[in-house]
């Protein structure tokens, strides 16, 4: 079966290119090539309609993509294959591309990324994007593949199915048709990062900062994942978190199980006088928490608290008589709760978190502590060397770059209260509220909307001091449970910026003309 083909191409102002990028197509033997002309000042339209073009002209310009939706709209063929004019690309090329969906073996055709994926360089904030919503709707088969790159191509039925207004945000066109029955196809690689025309007032970014270009796509993915998730954590695990304990804790309608609570100092000469408290949430440590707790105390922390829960050991019995402050839980809490009751519990003026299951240097939680007290709010162990040693990035560190990128805080890198050490001073965590700790990526999303000052304090490789612990680790299929708990806790952190600062974040629409999309 051979299926008629149309050809959409947005231009505005592309005249300099649009005759190349036509005859190219033309090559094909398409039904017809139509141009979407929008705000043209230049020849676009007519060197389009001398060339036979069917040309769809806007006296003003329409934005990123809504040409897309109205050539699909206009289109007859069974297939359309979408371009950009501002790049001429072979005929060759092209054939080899649409094929598998004119010949009926495919519904939808990407770009196959895949070489751009896992070169061994620091990806485009794009493509982390690109990675993460792969990932968040669990199709992280496809890499970086997307409907943001041209060439793709799709049958006129599959654009029907997506509908034609949702192309204005190919990023929503594309995680409906990921997540729908249509055959897809990503054999062909097409390359375009090398043929693309660089636009200082799109491409340009300020200093550790973020360009138009970046603004308009990552708020692309924000706003399609807010569209298409059916609850705040993307249907990912919670890891049997006991929320509902922190819950009554906070309430008071349930009283902390506090097993020991000895008298420390107030205050120590190293924070300006300011109090440091140290959270260690423990679960069968008996044979590291001794040290944790020896080591911590170096630092002059007015108290260690402890929470001890689901522990069938001597963990809550070595913290006694160590003379930490000992809250005791019969059940396992799940990840994260034990942070959430102990910032409940304590008194200091910086919070500290660390884990139970290996010790810290004593001069690494001391910078932590020390930079929570001397002004910054959120003070994050600074792990962004991975930024820099893996390709492609593990999906964790991904989503970690990739919240921060949406809260236009680039510097952060992979900076996440998911990795301990981190510190947080009183004044930030009374703003976030003590019960936004049980997920620690919406806490920090939170912080950082209100304004708290955060910063990467120093590296502490906490990977090589961490315990592997096989079931949450590993996994015979899919993501390990810890992965799947960590995705889950970065969905609810991109759920609450969607529905505070509205389904495109931070980033405004950039001026594109939906009501024209819908028509």
């Amino acid at each position: 079966m051979r299926r008629s083909l149309s050809i959409v191409i947005p231009a505005r102002n592309e005249a300099g290119t649009i005759r190349e990028c036509i005859a190219a197509a033309q090559r094909l033997r398409p039904l017809e090539i139509i141009v979407v002309a929008n705000g043209c000042a230049d020849g676009t339209a007519a060197i389009a309609a001398e060339m036979g073009c069917r040309v769809v002209a806007y006296d003003e310009p329409l934005g990123h993509d809504v040409g897309r939706a109205v050539g699909a709209r206009a289109a007859k063929g069974e297939v359309l294959l979408f371009l950009d004019a501002d790049m001429a690309l072979p005929e060759e090329e092209l054939r080899e591309f649409v094929r598998p969906v004119v010949t009926g073996r495919a519904d939808v055709a990407f770009n196959n990324m895949d070489a751009l994926f896992t070169r061994k360089r620091r990806p485009h904030s794009t493509t982390v994007w690109r990675q993460v919503a792969n990932a968040m709707i669990r199709r992280d088969d496809l890499g970086i593949d997307s409907l943001l790159s041209v060439p793709h191509a799709m049958t006129k039925d599959a654009a029907v199915r997506i509908g034609y207004a949702t192309l204005a945000n190919p990023i929503h066109a594309h995680l409906l048709a990921a997540t729908s029955r249509f055959k897809l196809d990503r054999s062909r690689a097409v390359e375009v990062i090398a043929r693309n025309r660089h636009r200082p007032e799109e491409h340009d970014a300020p200093p550790e900062g973020l360009s138009p270009s970046e603004e308009r796509m990552i708020g692309d993915h924000l706003e399609a994942l807010a569209a298409v998730w059916n609850d705040a954590r993307g249907g990912f695990a919670d890891g049997g978190r006991r929320r509902d304990i922190a819950r009554r804790l906070h309430a008071g309608t349930m009283r902390l199980p506090v097993v020991s609570r000895p008298r420390h100092p107030s205050a120590s000469m190293l924070y300006g006088g300011q109090s440091v408290s140290i959270i260690v949430p423990v679960q069968n440590e008996e044979a590291t928490i001794a040290a944790v707790i020896r080591e911590a105390r170096k630092i002059e922390p007015t108290e260690i608290i402890v929470v001890a829960n689901g522990s069938s050991d001597r963990t809550a019995s070595i913290a006694i008589e160590e003379g930490a402050t000992v809250l005791r839980f019969p059940e396992r809490l799940g990840n994260d709760v034990g942070r959430a009751i102990g910032a409940m519990a304590a008194t200091g003026d910086v919070l500290l978190f660390i884990d139970g299951d290996f010790a810290v240097p004593a001069a690494h939680l001391y910078r932590y502590a020390k930079a929570a007290a001397s002004g910054i709010d959120l003070a994050l162990n600074d792990l962004n060397h991975y930024l820099d040693i893996r390709f492609p990035y593990n999906i964790v560190t991904a989503s970690k770059y990739a919240v921060n990128l949406a809260l236009n805080r680039k510097p952060l890198g992979v900076g996440s209260f998911i990795a301990v050490p981190h510190a947080v001073h009183r004044r930030a965590a009374d703003r976030i509220g003590r019960l936004e700790f049980l997920s620690p990526v919406k806490a920090q999303v939170k912080g950082l909307l209100l304004g708290c000052s955060a910063a990467c304090v120093m590296r502490t490789d906490v990977d090589r001091m961490n315990r592997i612990r096989p079931e949450e680790h590993f996994a015979a299929k899919g993501h390990p449970p810890a992965v799947e708990r960590i995705l889950g806790d970065h969905a609810e952190g991109i759920a609450y910026l969607t529905s505070t600062a509205g389904p495109r974040g931070l980033f405004g629409r950039h001026a594109r003309n939906l009501s024209i999309a819908k028509l």
